[in-house]
């Protein structure tokens, strides 16, 4: 979570930005991320999460001659890369496709969901990821409840924000602009986790851009990479590339241009927001 004052990242010039663009570009989460998960306990022993399941109180654990139990509080964590259907499905929200974002996310969800309760567990980032492919769907009550299941994972912290984020991008279209703007701008705080302010600020963008105010857009998409960078690559990604299709046509700009639909591409390799990215950056070439 963002804390304190937060310094304008453009005020160092065109210079600053590229820089922190290539930064960006050499980071070593760039690197490919695979698959197979498995559930951790405190003796060290792992069990695949296809043969567990959980009742709220314990595992149950499949695959030998009888099923076994074990406690939750026997749990270390989750091992394993994080799942390639999360950025897949993440990639296909940013690019207005939510109904195929469900088909990959709903799995990673369900396969998951045993693990809910353990520490490094990727339910929570698929299940809130979800969240807002159900909202954009028109799938408000699947979203609800699914929102509902996240918040008792994660008592700690009460209601959890995806919810109101997801409320306010299913806003019907009868909604004028301007109250949708200020929704948005309300989840965009220091009081909210940085993935919620990245996604608030990602589709206020893509409605200013509609609305043509476009120089409020361009602020708005690259504010994602430079100050909630922790929100990831591909949401970081597509807000490059679509501050790039603002900017490409200015002669003085171009440069600028080449450099973020690079990173872009360099961030989000084998998603839908990767291939646009590249098609974007050969038309440029």
């Amino acid at each position: 979570m963002i804390s304190g004052p937060m310094k304008n990242p453009f005020t160092g010039g065109r210079s600053a930005l590229l820089a922190l663009i290539a930064l960006a570009c050499t980071s070593p989460l760039l690197h490919a991320q695979g698959e197979g998960n498995k559930l951790v306990f405190l003796n060290g022993r792992s069990v695949e999460l296809s043969n567990v399941s959980f009742d709220g109180t314990k595992f149950t654990i499949k695959g030998g001659p009888t099923a076994e139990t074990m406690s939750l509080q026997a749990a270390s964590h989750v091992s394993g890369e994080r799942p390639n259907g999360i950025k897949r499905g993440i990639s296909l929200i940013l690019m207005d496709e939510p109904g195929e974002a469900v088909k990959m996310l709903e799995p990673v969800v369900t396969e998951h969901r045993p693990t809910a309760a353990v520490p490094g567990n990727y339910w929570l980032e698929a299940a809130r990821s979800l969240v807002i492919a159900y909202s954009l769907y028109n799938e408000p009550a699947k979203a609800a409840a699914l929102g509902k299941e996240i918040s008792e994972a994660t008592p700690e912290s009460g209601s959890d924000p995806t919810v109101r984020l997801g409320e306010v991008l299913a806003l019907p279209m009868t909604v004028k602009a301007a109250d949708r703007l200020a929704k948005m701008a309300e989840l965009i705080s220091d009081s909210n986790s940085v993935d919620v302010c990245a996604y608030a600020s990602y589709f206020r963008a893509k409605l200013l851009a509609k609305l043509d105010r476009k120089d409020e857009a361009l602020a708005s998409y690259l504010s994602i990479g430079c100050l909630y960078p922790a929100s990831g690559l591909i949401l970081t990604s597509a807000a490059e590339m679509n501050a790039a299709e603002l900017i490409k046509l200015k002669p003085d700009r171009r440069e600028e241009a080449v450099a973020l639909l690079t990173s872009a591409v360099r961030g989000s390799k084998g998603t839908s927001v990767g291939a646009a990215a590249n098609k974007a950056l050969q038309g440029l070439k």
